[in-house]
């Protein structure tokens, strides 16, 4: 018996992450996130989450930085309904790949987000780049420019005339 659980231990560990595996930083994060996507006025169905590809969150002085990578399916409810349990995922709903990248203080608050959740067709069309660097500058949200040093940052400063 225990030789048939390994494989499905496997298995299961390739095909992504549950709700129960995530931090609660991540957890709230993916909250944030499936808010953020239900404000959109072009979005007119409820989603669910049906699946954690990918999820790290990276302590930083200001708070956490939470990314996720997820999969989201169409419910048969109204966007204004999606937190209700009742609201089920279509089987043949649309579905969005999403990337969030939320950065949170020690409180809990928002200091940074960025959710974006293309279709599957736009997700091949689109370049990934431009939402790296937006990752990137949610991730610094909140803290201290000067705690970093980038190459080049200063190269351009000129010197003041002595006083």
């Amino acid at each position: 018996m225990w030789q048939l659980l390994i494989p499905v231990a496997l298995w299961l560990g390739m095909v992504g992450l549950g709700r129960a595996e995530l931090t609660a930083a991540q957890q709230r994060g993916l909250q944030v996130a499936l808010e953020e996507f239900h404000k959109h006025p072009p979005v007119q169905w409820a989603f669910k989450e049906i699946g954690v590809d990918s999820a790290t969150d990276t302590l930083f002085p200001a708070g956490t930085f939470v990314r996720l990578e997820f999969k989201l399916q169409q419910t048969s409810c109204r966007k204004k309904d999606w937190k209700k349990a009742e609201c089920k995922v279509k089987p043949n709903g649309r579905k969005r790949k999403c990337l969030a990248c939320i950065k949170l203080n020690s409180a809990d608050k928002v200091l940074g987000r960025m959710v974006h959740c293309p279709t599957l067709t736009q997700v091949q069309r689109e370049p990934e780049e431009q939402h790296e660097g937006q990752c990137g500058r949610v991730e610094r949200a909140g803290e201290d420019p000067h705690s970093y040093y980038f190459p080049g940052q200063f190269a351009f400063f000129k010197a003041l005339p002595p006083s």
